[in-house]
């Protein structure tokens, strides 16, 4: 322990001397002394400080340091120059890896241009803790705003008002209009670059710029929903509604009440989303002729019909042909209709899972549903579940359907490697009598090599079948 704090005592000593005249000129001959015959003497790789120290001093510095005065001199301005070139390389490093250790970091590093710009490529927040002079040079917050827009906001006030600064910023990220000066969200040209961008940011426009035409159309046609900030005057311009809802249906909401009344522009929303509909006028909701002409391009637009037109079985018709999955929506009378639930199944096999419980034991229906769908399987009787020609058209269609088979068929040989073949790990759903049956497996293998998981342990090992399935 003693020896430590005097080998510390020493390394201090030894540092300090290098910048005093006269005495850094005695403690360097004890250097050269030390190194050229002490440590020869001593491990290559010591672990006392003072030594570890002395190892790493170079003879040259040594030398230059006899001299008094000017060797101070010379070590000196090699020092500080060393310690800046250092210190700008580890500012680098750390704003490329650890944006929090960058705001603390020294200042004559985290000042730097170079590391201010690298630590903005990582994080959004970098550009506040530099100094005022850095963040006043007129280069680097315009080239940190087009790296990353958000460091905009901690920028100056002065640089907020340059032009140059904030344009470049909304043309990055238009949002970033929240943090400009208020002059400059009245900025048409600035507001402009920021829709084109963004178009929610039209919701930091004055109201004077949310009735400007060419601004809203820009922004709507770039994200529909920015109708919602656009004035009272334009939310009823029909082009602009149109260029709104065939960007995002779900604008519709925010479309006057006269336009949520017309047929154009509510058929453009269905079309871009069917769940715009819920948006239309109650007159179009109940409007025949159109929801008939609505559920033909999107059959889940019954959803929001009215419970008048959910019971018209011409309109249910169209809307499960076009969609089997919008039986669900269909009145009660009509999903236990014959008709309308095997066009339904027809279209979308799980649809089963909607019609009435009488159903379940139809074979035509649960034939039609598990050749669309494998899986519809599960929904059907367990008399059904246990038809031969019922469970072969569902693993036919998706192997692992076999998991709602009837125990009987799961244990039935042709069964099961119809199943496999389709899909390997319907091996998971066999009987365990088939699961250690070598020409099941094999076809299960041939199918998907991880179906082996599912064979018996015995087969596991058989060499043939590990080899197929590493393949």
């Amino acid at each position: 322990m003693q020896m430590n704090s005097l080998s510390r005592v020493c390394l201090f000593i030894d540092h300090k001397a290098d910048y005093v005249p006269i005495f850094s000129t005695v403690t360097n001959l004890v250097d050269i002394f030390q190194k050229a015959i002490i440590l020869l003497l001593k491990q290559k790789e010591t672990k006392d400080p003072y030594y570890a120290h002395l190892n790493q001093k170079s003879f040259r510095r040594c030398v230059v340091l006899l001299i008094p005065v000017l060797g101070n001199i010379l070590v000196g301005i090699w020092d500080v120059a060393h310690k800046k070139e250092v210190d700008k390389k580890i500012g680098h490093t750390v704003a490329q890896k650890n944006n929090k250790a960058f705001k603390k970091a020294d200042p004559h590093f985290s000042n730097g241009r170079e590391s201010v710009l690298t630590a903005v490529q990582q994080s959004d927040l970098t550009l506040q803790p530099t100094t005022k002079q850095l963040r006043r040079d007129r280069e680097a917050p315009l080239a940190a705003v087009q790296i990353n827009s958000l460091t905009l906001q901690p920028t100056t006030k002065e640089f907020q008002r340059d032009r140059k600064v904030p344009l470049a910023a909304v043309q990055k990220d238009g949002l970033t209009l929240q943090s400009a000066l208020q002059g400059l969200q009245s900025d048409r040209e600035a507001l402009l670059a920021a829709v084109q961008k963004n178009g929610l940011a039209l919701q930091f426009a004055p109201a004077e710029l949310q009735n400007d035409r060419e601004i809203v159309l820009t922004a709507v046609q770039k994200n529909g929903l920015a109708l919602q900030y656009a004035s009272q005057e334009l939310s009823n311009d029909k082009e602009i509604v149109l260029a709104a809802v065939q960007h995002s249906g779900l604008a519709l909401q925010h479309a006057s009440l006269k336009l949520q009344n017309d047929r154009e522009v509510v058929l453009a929303a269905i079309q871009q989303d069917d769940l715009g509909f819920q948006y239309a006028s109650p007159e179009l909701r109940d409007n025949r002729e159109f929801v008939l002409a609505a559920v033909q391009h999107k059959g889940l637009v019954l959803q929001y019909a009215s419970p008048e037109l959910q019971n018209d079985k011409e309109v249910v018709l169209a809307a499960v042909r076009q969609f089997g999955w919008a039986l669900q929506y269909a009145s009660p009378e009509l999903r236990n209709s014959r008709k309308v639930v095997f066009a339904a199944v027809r279209q979308f096999g799980w649809a089963l899972q909607y019609a009435n419980q009488e159903f379940r034991h139809d074979k035509k229906i649960i034939l039609a549903a598990v050749q669309q769908n494998g899986w519809a399987l599960q929904y059907a009787s367990q008399k059904l579940q246990n038809d031969r020609e019922v469970v072969v058209a569902a693993v036919q269609c998706n192997g692992r359907a076999l998991q709602h088979a009837s125990l009987g068929l799961r244990n039935n040989r042709e069964v099961v490697i119809i199943a496999v073949q389709q899909d390997g790990l319907a091996l998971e759903y066999a009987s365990q009598k088939l699961q250690n049956d070598r020409k099941v497996v094999l076809e299960a293998v041939k199918q998907d090599g991880w179906a082996l998981q599912y064979a018996s342990e015995k087969l596991q090992k058989d060499e043939e079948l590990l080899e197929l399935s590493s393949k």
